[in-house]
């Protein structure tokens, strides 16, 4: 009868060291999801930091050439607006999903945040597209048949001219879209790891 009470006792004192190293596994693993997320997060607000870099080339170096080209003020206007909404569109949507609380917060308000940005991505390219649309036809309008320093250039040369920017323009829109999907891409990376526990 005691041997078998100390055979009780050595398996419940078993039981509780292997609970204990289940409970630490399981903190490591915990630690090493979210150190993975936060990496993940990073990189998406790293797409915060090139739309501000790009928006305040085109706020310096782009309304300057704008200006020297002979651009109206009124496209030159827009240009700033279009860019400041740009940049306060990305602030407001990355600002839902903060590096920092990786650490701290619910996995699952982190899958949320993930879903709720790829949503707002979505909102923020079919309102950009249609935007960009409107701003590129008023710039070739403006190229074409403005009071630019082109003005004294034949049609077909103002032409040449637009195409070199329209291809410049798509090569910046395809580099925009490829960023675009690699953070929709993180975004589906969260809510499967979350989705995965």
């Amino acid at each position: 009868m005691i041997m078998e009470m100390n055979e009780l006792q050595d398996m419940k004192e078993q039981m509780a060291l292997l609970k204990e190293t289940l409970r630490q596994e399981q903190i490591v693993n915990d630690r090493l999801l979210r150190e993975a997320m936060r990496g993940k997060v990073e990189r998406i607000h790293r797409r915060l930091w090139i739309v501000a870099l790009a928006a305040l080339y085109v706020l310096t170096f782009g309304i300057w050439s704008f200006h020297k080209i002979g651009l109206s003020w009124w496209l030159i206007g827009a240009t700033v607006l279009l860019m400041v909404y740009s940049v306060t569109d990305m602030i407001l949507i990355h600002r839902k999903m903060r590096t920092d609380s990786v650490m701290t917060d619910d996995l699952r308000t982190m899958a949320y945040a993930a879903r709720q940005m790829k949503k707002d991505y979505a909102r923020s390219l079919r309102i950009g597209l249609g935007l960009v649309f409107v701003w590129l036809v008023w710039f070739g309008l403006e190229i074409l048949f403005g009071q630019t320093i082109y003005i004294d250039m034949s049609i077909k040369a103002r032409a040449v001219i637009l195409i070199v920017l329209f291809v410049a323009a798509i090569l910046g829109g395809i580099f925009g879209y490829c960023m675009h999907r690699r953070v929709l891409n993180l975004c589906d990376d969260i809510i499967r790891q979350v989705e995965g526990l």
